[in-house]
């Protein structure tokens, strides 16, 4: 599957950048930046584990590895989305900038994903 290889190497170039970007704001003495950094890095290492999963799990069968990433892609932010309303609630901006750069991130690779699966949001 030839998107396959194309999502798999956006994830691969993301971490990358994130990891890169993370190591020169940790030297530039922007702690909180670069742990934002690998936070990114962090999702985008879930949900390529998830898309080695749809492979191992559906085999050959394209449409059940795009609906097994779809509701991963779904069901994971679940509870970043719960974690930022408890946190806007109890007016903690720290922990809903945290959820939000993870939220944000989902919203990234949901759309790659429907780029490259030619299909819309």
């Amino acid at each position: 599957m030839k998107e396959q290889c194309k999502f798999e190497q956006y994830f691969e170039e993301q971490i990358e950048a994130c990891e890169w970007r993370g190591k020169l704001l940790i030297a530039d003495d922007r702690m909180d930046e670069g742990n934002f950094e690998r936070i990114k890095a962090n999702v985008y290492e879930i949900f390529r584990t998830i898309l080695s999963a749809a492979d191992r799990v559906c085999g050959e069968d394209v449409l059940a590895k795009k609906r097994f990433f779809l509701e991963k892609a779904e069901q994971i932010p679940a509870s970043w989305r719960t974690s930022y309303e408890m946190a806007r609630q109890h007016e903690d901006d720290e922990k809903m900038h945290l959820e939000s750069i993870k939220l944000d991130t989902v919203r990234e690779i949901k759309d790659m994903c429907m780029r490259l699966w030619g299909e819309s949001t």
